[in-house]
């Protein structure tokens, strides 16, 4: 029988964001934006671990003694805060990850399912990464997934500022023939136009609503139809660029 691979589910969080400073240890529902994430990444069928890698600047304690007072089954490592790549390469090794899922900790309504689809995927065809069209879904449902090896390759060869500092570029866009990568569409109902990720103030008000109205662990299926329904909602904070 072939063992098959340990797949980690690894997140970056900081708290120095210049558009939100702090924006994922902001509170709703008397949780963190980082502890309700968290909670939707343990409901991953396809993942054995979740790891959060932050960076060693002290401001970055709260995040993790958040995780550490709250979840006590979750890795946090912590590495360089300009150079995410290198970070992701350290949790890696430190959870002995053979398959790398990355969302990042600003996607308050990640799908779980669209997770362990793009997993699946990767695991049955032997593909070196599964990365979600981005045309197809809203931003905050990115999913990437890569091998362990994949990740060495670009944490080992990427040179350029804009491909250590976002991880997925090297594999993705300026050596993407080095790999043999797996686009997912979408093909579920299609999303009205919205935003799914936390940058901005009104990017918070949503997350307020959101988790207000449908709840902050509904599935992204449910988020969907409320905000199909509820147009003026999704409007809120549409005028921020994607």
């Amino acid at each position: 029988m072939v063992e098959r691979p340990k797949v980690v589910f690894i997140t970056q969080a900081r708290m120095g964001s210049t558009r939100l400073p702090g924006k994922v240890m902001k509170n709703v529902l008397g949780e963190s934006v980082l502890s309700w994430f968290l909670r939707r990444a343990l409901r991953c069928s396809s993942v054995s671990s979740v790891c959060v890698a932050t960076t060693e600047n002290p401001s970055d304690n709260p995040i993790e003694e958040n995780v550490i007072s709250r979840f006590p089954m979750i890795h946090v490592v912590r590495g360089s805060e300009e150079d995410v790549l290198s970070r992701y390469m350290l949790a890696a090794e430190v959870t002995e990850a053979d398959v790398i899922v990355r969302v990042t900790s600003d996607c308050p309504f990640f799908d779980w399912n669209l997770v362990d689809c793009c997993v699946q995927r990767l695991i049955r065809i032997g593909s070196d990464a599964v990365r979600t069209l981005r045309s197809d879904f809203p931003i905050g449902l990115d999913v990437e997934v890569f091998s362990r090896r994949t990740l060495e390759i670009a944490a080992e060869n990427a040179t350029e500022p804009f491909e250590r500092e976002h991880v997925g570029p090297y594999i993705y866009q300026t050596h993407s023939s080095k790999f043999h990568i797996e686009w997912v569409k979408n093909t579920d109902k299609p999303w009205p136009k919205c935003r799914l990720t936390l940058d901005f103030p009104e990017d918070y008000l949503l997350v307020e609503k959101l988790y207000n109205e449908v709840g902050p662990e509904a599935s992204a299926e449910m988020y969907r139809i409320f905000l199909e329904s509820h147009p003026e909602i999704a409007n809120i904070n549409t005028m921020r660029a994607h």
